[in-house]
């Protein structure tokens, strides 16, 4: 416990003079949200607090708090203190969580929850991130989660895509993520682009919920994807040196060479999860494509035990297809789920397969109600599709949005894929920098309603609404005493999107 205030101490003495910047930049698009974030892990973790505070607490309290836990404080503190006496600190991440607390408290958001007596501090939402190991923690203490944690996912390359003209032999991944139906999660989809200032690190995309900064279902700017996918065989017997299988993930994607081969490859994530234990059963999902040289496959994760399955290694399906459930298939004896039955069947039924047939596969065959989230990735063209679920729709049954690499790494929109189309975020100010008295423009590709200035602390500096449903409006931003410095202007069209961009007041 020591070294985390110490760590804390040291954070908040490096970092204070960077409170007045935020580095980030939300675009929402209706309920979706893309963020990017720049700069150090505390600089990502502080504007994301920043930009993110009241979801990041609603997560808290909806999902982890009221569903995981029980809303049973005893039962937190079991879990809390399990968790500091056998996981293994993160310094990154210990940092990141540190300033997306001190973002949170910037935004003017109340961090005190009545449950726990106290503010949430960044130690809860590192506990918050380890749910996928306290799994088998609750079970061992006699309780039966209210949270259940699917997942399944199938890739399929090489022969199994030769007859599509798109693909050609190409990579294709399709990934559902399942999850107990919770408000939070499905009131939020979000999408975090890391852009690291660590010069061992690089850009990558985590499809995610507000506070949770481990990797769910990410891509790297090297063209790595992988997911998580939860197994259903616990009982572990090594509980020292653990690691929550989130960060695992999220530093064999994020660090550019984790395994020191190189080059950036999927086996850094094994690596990764290899360095320390893991509580709980988990497979991950990988598929790297660069150059016409395809790489997939399925790590398996028991406690201290590991595996990587190829898909020539007892997945009993066609050539260059590999898919996963939640049983394993290569540390353990072979087990064969329902769903993993349906996949198999249908794939010996047609082993040919295009993107959209890959998800009808996943969908008829190992579809859930829980689905929350449902995400497709072409390699070899950048190519993606998110779809998220509603309250009475699940994720797989819904129309997706299109993005791509180019659009999360370098902030250009592909609109090339016939699903649905995701829509320009083009906003311009000028003049910017600005002096205080000129008057601001606001141009958007779409009718504006609003347009609200804040400073970096989340005060209204002004704020204008629009009936009439013009695309440029003119407006006097700051008053002659604003104090100099960095502000946001954030604009809401009439569609219901809302662009969000930093101006410098000279």
């Amino acid at each position: 416990m020591k070294h985390r205030i110490l760590l804390s101490i040291i954070v908040l003495g490096l970092m204070l003079p960077l409170f007045a910047q935020v580095n980030g930049d939300l675009t929402q698009f209706a309920e979706k949200k893309v963020l990017r974030v720049w700069g150090t892990h505390y600089q990502r973790g502080y504007a994301q607090g920043y930009y993110l505070a009241p979801q990041i607490k609603e997560v808290f309290q909806d999902f982890f708090w009221t569903m995981f836990c029980f809303s049973n404080q005893p039962h937190y503190d079991m879990l809390w203190g399990f968790y500091m006496q056998n996981f293994v600190p993160d310094t990154r991440m210990n940092s990141e969580a540190q300033g997306m607390i001190d973002g949170m408290q910037a935004a003017g958001t109340p961090l005190y929850h009545a449950g726990l007596g106290r503010d949430i501090s960044y130690d809860d939402l590192l506990l918050m991130n380890a749910v996928y190991d306290l799994v088998d923690v609750q079970g061992k203490n006699g309780e039966t989660p209210q949270v259940e944690l699917g997942c399944a996912s199938l890739s399929s390359w090489g022969n199994a895509t030769t007859a599509d003209p798109l693909l050609s032999g190409s990579s294709v991944i399709t990934r559902f993520l399942d999850v107990s139906p919770n408000s939070a999660f499905i009131n939020n989809p979000l999408i975090v682009v890391h852009y690291p200032a660590e010069t061992d690190e690089q850009s990558w995309a985590n499809f995610t919920m507000p506070g949770f900064f481990g990797a769910i279902t990410a891509i790297s700017a090297s063209n790595v994807f992988a997911s998580i996918n939860t197994g259903t065989e616990h009982a572990a017997t090594v509980t020292s040196n653990l690691s929550p299988i989130l960060f695992d993930i999220r530093r064999g994607i994020e660090r550019i060479d984790f395994d020191e081969s190189g080059a950036s490859h999927p086996l850094d994530i094994r690596a990764s999860i290899a360095l320390n234990n893991n509580l709980s059963a988990n497979m991950v999902h990988k598929l790297w494509e660069s150059g016409g040289t395809v790489y997939s496959s399925v790590i398996e994760r028991k406690n201290n035990a590991i595996a990587n399955r190829l898909s020539t290694q007892n997945g009993s399906l066609p050539t260059h297809h590999l898919a996963v459930t939640n049983h394993f298939r290569a540390i353990t004896n072979n087990t064969c789920c329902s769903r993993y039955a349906n996949i198999q069947d249908s794939l010996w039924t047609n082993a040919q397969v295009d993107a959209k047939r890959q998800w009808r596969v996943l969908a008829g065959a190992a579809g859930l109600e829980s689905n929350l989230l449902a995400v497709q990735f072409i390699p070899s063209t950048g190519a993606i599709i998110w779809s998220t679920a509603t309250l009475s729709e699940p994720a797989f049954s819904r129309p997706g949005f299109t993005l791509s690499t180019e659009y999360l790494f370098t902030n250009t929109v592909s609109n090339s894929d016939a699903v649905a189309a995701l829509p320009e975020a083009k906003l311009s100010l000028y003049p910017n920098p600005i002096s205080a008295g000129n008057r601001l423009s606001v141009k958007s590709s779409e009718a504006l309603q609003k347009i609200e200035v804040y400073n970096i602390k989340g005060q209204s500096i002004s704020s204008y609404t629009y009936n009439a449903k013009e695309t440029e409006q003119n407006l006097p931003a700051f008053a002659p005493d604003t104090p100099k410095g960095i502000y946001l202007v954030r604009a809401t069209t009439h569609k219901g999107n809302a662009y969000t961009h930093k101006i410098v007041l000279k």
